[in-house]
């Protein structure tokens, strides 16, 4: 009962009177962010709430936007200042998240919201941390917070799913202000500036692969280094080509993500090593709306849009710019190129790619293993796979 109706009416009491009460407090450390770290004051991310809906949570930031000679944003540890290390270790980066509270997308009790491209990588027993709203603070949190292992993590989250109480919930807010304002416990595990980081290799060193590698260090996780069957290349990007893509069995700690753009060989290498550990990478600035879901080893790139309730499917690519419209269904293996759009309820299969530009109308299907030329236009149903250019497409 307390789980089911009570929980989020005092969720709603507690963080308006929270920010009322801390708000001399949350301006004053806004203009202290401003001053010292820059504009903007919050950083805004998408995370996946109850039932994998996404949200945006808000926080203060703690980072400073500094880049090297290339304009490339310098490592987190290079970024987070003495100013922003004292806002995480008292957790007043967080405060902004009471609005979050307020408008029901978070809880002041629950699993902590990780990122939208962590989604694919759960497995059943994981994915249970979102059957209810994620929270300011949770049993992880008071049980070691980011200096213990994510599967650690994942155990106290579904813990807590299993164990909602009123006296509970209670102790962890009591835990979380004794850790965070009087023992003053830093967040981080030793040596680390942000959470524990996925360590990514990827399988192709082509053009793919250097925009994937810096979506992928965008994202706040760590590029390891490329596998590439070209045996003369020895370093990409400043990364080193640890060898042929046949080594990938030889880093089973690492994620991976095929790189290449090439729908027949990405689906070539997945289904010779399928029990690698695919990862998953979503661009900063790309749009995820609520109920979207993602296949391991697909990428998005930078300002696509994936609308409500679309599903793509396994080791896509998702250019610049494209836009993915509601309740599209897309299979696997595909490759939508920069600017392609696809309208409501398009169902894509396996294997197709659609070029640069290209538009698809609302309610089209489209064959398995087929080929849209650059800015065509697809108005009715393609039955048999094949290569289709114009406007309006013709196969040729």
């Amino acid at each position: 009962m307390y789980a089911k109706y009570i929980k989020r009416i005092l969720d709603f009491t507690l963080s308006l009177i929270a920010i009322i009460c801390l708000s001399p407090i949350l301006l004053i450390t806004a203009l202290l962010v401003r001053i010292k770290l820059g504009s903007p004051v919050l950083f805004k991310q998408p995370r996946p709430g109850k039932d994998e809906k996404i949200f945006n949570m808000y926080k203060f930031r703690s980072m400073t936007d500094k880049k090297d000679a290339d304009g490339n944003l310098l490592p987190d540890k290079d970024r987070l200042t003495k100013f922003g290390k004292l806002l995480r270790k008292t957790s007043l980066d967080e405060l902004p998240e009471l609005f979050c509270i307020l408008k029901g997308d978070m809880s002041i009790v629950g699993p902590r919201p990780l990122l939208v491209k962590y989604l694919p990588l759960y497995n059943e027993h994981q994915r249970r941390r979102h059957e209810v709203r994620p929270g300011l603070s949770g049993l992880a949190q008071v049980n070691g917070r980011n200096a213990i292992s994510w599967e650690e993590k994942f155990d106290w989250d579904v813990k807590y799913v299993d164990n909602i109480t009123f006296l509970g919930d209670v102790k962890i807010i009591l835990q979380t202000v004794w850790k965070a304002f009087v023992k003053t416990e830093g967040i981080n595990a030793e040596g680390q500036a942000t959470i524990g980081e996925f360590t990514v290799i990827l399988i192709g060193a082509s053009g793919h692969g250097k925009v994937i590698a810096d979506i992928i260090e965008k994202s706040g996780d760590k590029v390891f280094g490329f596998l590439d069957d070209n045996e003369s290349l020895k370093n990409v990007m400043d990364y080193k080509v640890l060898g042929t893509s046949e080594k990938c069995i030889d880093y089973p700690e690492c994620e991976f993500i095929i790189s290449i753009g090439n729908n027949k060989i990405r689906k070539m290498i997945s289904e010779k090593y399928p029990n690698l550990k695919y990862y998953t990478a979503v661009h900063p600035s790309a749009v995820i709306a609520n109920g979207v879901k993602i296949g391991e080893g697909t990428c998005v790139m930078a300002n696509a849009v994936i609308n409500a309730t679309a599903e793509i499917g396994r080791h896509c690519i998702i250019n610049t710019g494209a836009v993915i419209e509601h309740d599209n269904r897309i299979g696997d293996y595909v490759h939508v190129s920069p600017k392609g759009t696809l309208c409501g309820t398009v169902n894509v299969g396996n294997g197709t790619h659609i070029g640069a530009g290209a538009t698809v109308k609302n309610n089209v299907n489209i064959a398995a293993d087929t080929i849209i030329g650059a800015g065509a236009v697809v108005i009715k149903d393609i039955e048999k796979s094949g290569t289709y250019a114009g406007v309006p497409v013709r196969e040729l």
